[in-house]
């Protein structure tokens, strides 16, 4: 979908102060005693990460030539900051005391920070005008193109929604800050507001980010444009999923009780933030890396003796979301299959290009169940995923749309053509029936055509504007679109 380290880096913080991980904190902060095992084993586990830490300085010492090399040696000095408009002094938060919550972060994660993070601290005003320019320079034109029309063909915006907008909606409401991979910087509110708990909860989430970035390059990790959507968002899943864990366990162990009610009381007003207001597709892949991600790393962390587990991770990511919702799918190395397309343009002839192609996941085709279909025949209809490919084209303005994909078993594929064959129907509401068997699915309505295809474990689907363009681009994939490569 849209670009998800770009996105989802921008409103990680918005999450947090919206209600998203106060909720979830909430909910962590009333298992005192299963947190507090997890504590004890990371404890134990505490030689095993010195280890693994002289492993990772090594692999990164290319990247960190110049930062500190050394456990017990002094941070390098921060680079001066550069000057941006609308920033001033830390009159809300005290240096000091996020210098703290730094160290506390830090001993928490097992990762000695390599050199300072710069604070940076802007008006309120001026923190939202610097999320909106990252995201119009970072969001590019063919990007934002190819999610509006994916997303419409799909059927998953309301008539007259834009994704840009939606977006842009949720980067401006209340923010406190980040963490920014391109300049290595925190970014903070500097007006006269209280530094509460929650503001010191979403820091420690934040300095997570830092430590990743100075030991794993979460720009390596993540890069801005990927051509695979759903290794960007596994990947996602796990730093973001990292971050809430400390968090969680920073807040427990460093606010008082009654601070740790506070977390809990913006979460009401949260519900009504623009971020629960958009499609359940957006919002959904936007919480994703928070939910889902927590889970997985919570998981890493306890099968590994705390954070080692997770480490070991970073130094092989989850190639994709099917692996983050099914853990054993990572700990069994289940990596997907390759799905290829031929570029169906060349085929069609005059008029016709293609938009984008890349890979959709089992999350994403899971959030498009769910939203056409319900919850409980979404996560049917999407388990089993081993991969998939999908391609955008366009023609005279118009959009078409093929989805290959390849299912575990022949059940599991059986299982999504049917929950897609009824989204499908939802899609495109009053719809001819052309073909209904147990391996084709042909609809024709005023508003377009599909044709959705099983044949043992693989289901292609096409969405297209017309009959008879569907049509065509059948005959153009003729047996195209298998999987290539073994697991």
């Amino acid at each position: 979908m849209w670009r998800n380290a770009l996105i989802l880096v921008l409103v990680g913080l918005l999450v947090v102060s919206t209600g998203g991980n106060v909720l979830l904190l909430r909910q962590t902060l009333d298992q005192q005693t299963t947190e507090n095992r997890l504590r004890q084993r990371a404890v134990a586990a505490e030689n095993g990460q010195a280890s693994l830490q002289a492993q990772l300085d090594q692999l990164r010492s290319a990247a960190a030539s110049g930062a500190q090399g050394t456990a017990g040696g002094a941070a390098a000095a921060a680079p001066p900051s550069a000057p941006l408009p609308g920033q001033g002094t830390a009159s809300g938060a005290d240096p000091s005391a996020l210098r703290q919550i730094e160290g506390e972060v830090a001993g928490l994660r097992g990762l000695t920070p390599k050199k300072s993070v710069p604070l940076r601290f802007l008006s309120q005003d001026a923190l939202q005008r610097y999320f909106v320019d990252n995201f119009n320079r970072d969001y590019l034109p063919n990007e934002r193109e190819s999610d509006q029309k994916l997303l419409s063909t799909l059927g998953l915006l309301n008539e007259g929604d834009s994704v840009v907008q939606i977006l842009l909606d949720v980067l401006q409401e209340q923010v406190i800050g980040m963490y920014n991979e391109d300049d290595k910087a925190m970014y903070l509110v500097g007006e006269d507001t209280t530094f509460g708990p929650e503001e010191k909860a979403t820091f420690a989430h934040e300095y997570t980010h830092a430590l990743q970035d100075q030991y794993f390059g979460l720009r390596q990790l993540s890069p801005k444009h990927p051509d695979n959507d759903d290794r960007a968002l596994a990947i996602q899943a796990l730093t973001e999923g990292d971050a809430v864990l400390i968090q969680r366990l920073w807040a427990q162990q460093m606010l008082s009780s009654d601070e740790q009610n506070e977390l809990g009381q913006s979460s009401s007003s949260g519900q009504s933030s623009v971020l629960f207001s958009a499609p359940l597709f957006l919002r959904e892949q936007l919480l994703f890396p928070y939910t889902e991600g927590y889970n997985f790393v919570r998981q890493m962390y306890q099968a590994g003796g705390g954070y080692p587990g997770v480490d070991a991770v970073f130094l092989h990511p989850p190639d994709s979301t099917a692996q983050i919702l099914h853990p054993d799918k990572y700990r069994n190395h289940v990596a997907p299959i390759e799905v290829t397309l031929p570029d169906l343009s060349l085929q069609l002839g005059s008029g016709w290009r293609t938009i984008r192609s890349s890979v959709m996941g089992e999350l994403n085709l899971r959030l498009v169940l769910e939203q056409l279909t319900d919850q409980t025949r979404a996560v049917r209809g999407s388990s089993g995923w081993a991969g998939d490919r999908w391609q955008l084209l366009e023609k005279d303005g118009r959009q078409a749309l093929v989805l290959s994909t390849v299912w575990d078993s022949d059940n599991d594929a059986r299982n999504f053509y049917d929950t897609f064959g009824l989204a499908l129907r939802n899609r495109f509401a009053g719809a001819r029936q052309d073909a209904q068997t147990a391996t084709r699915q042909a609809l024709t309505a005023a508003t377009g055509a599909s044709d959705l295809r099983r044949d043992g474990q693989k289901v292609v689907a096409v969405l297209s504007f017309d009959r008879p363009s569907s049509d065509a681009i059948e005959a153009a994939l003729g047996d195209k679109g298998q999987g290539t490569g073994d697991r």
